[in-house]
């Protein structure tokens, strides 16, 4: 299988991924927390005050779908993003291979920051020391991902200028 061939794949199956979680468990999710964003998709993290607000908001049917359905489709996610971000860099930078790190980074984040949301779903009470640490896994995630996107696009443009 060419490199072409594997990132079209390996773009697809992340897509679907992705879909599965932004057209089914996310709206879900909101609505069975009252509205309130879960905690891996607030961008710029979140307080204790703000984790205790979801935990009371978010009913046992949300609770059991985000423990579920949710984290069945964000084990495989953040594997598949990276993959996916990481062939596009390759593709665009062969010689480059630092690029691939962040990425990686993100992906690591994000693992950990569902190994802390599973922690933080299943307390009876809110500690605030691990809602401060998924908070920050949460933005190191978004902002790995945003650098990623963004060598992606800088490459690409500079691809496009040189023809």
């Amino acid at each position: 299988m060419t490199v072409a061939k594997f990132h079209k794949a390996i773009l697809a199956i992340t897509a679907i991924n992705f879909a599965m979680m932004v057209f089914y468990t996310t709206p879900a999710l909101i609505r069975e927390a009252g509205g309130l964003l879960p905690f891996d998709l607030r961008l710029t993290g979140y307080s204790a005050a703000e984790a205790a607000a979801y935990l009371a908001a978010i009913t046992d049917k949300g609770r059991t779908l985000y423990l579920t359905t949710q984290s069945m489709l964000d084990t495989f996610f953040p594997a598949l993003l990276a993959l996916s971000l990481m062939v596009t860099l390759y593709r665009f930078a062969p010689k480059w291979p630092a690029l691939f790190l962040t990425p990686l980074a993100g992906a690591l984040f994000d693992y950990y920051e569902n190994a802390s949301i599973h922690t933080i779903l299943r307390s009876p009470t809110v500690d605030s020391g691990l809602v401060e640490m998924s908070s920050l896994l949460t933005s190191l995630k978004f902002a790995s991902i945003a650098l990623s996107l963004l060598a992606i696009l800088l490459l690409w443009q500079r691809e496009r200028a040189n023809g």
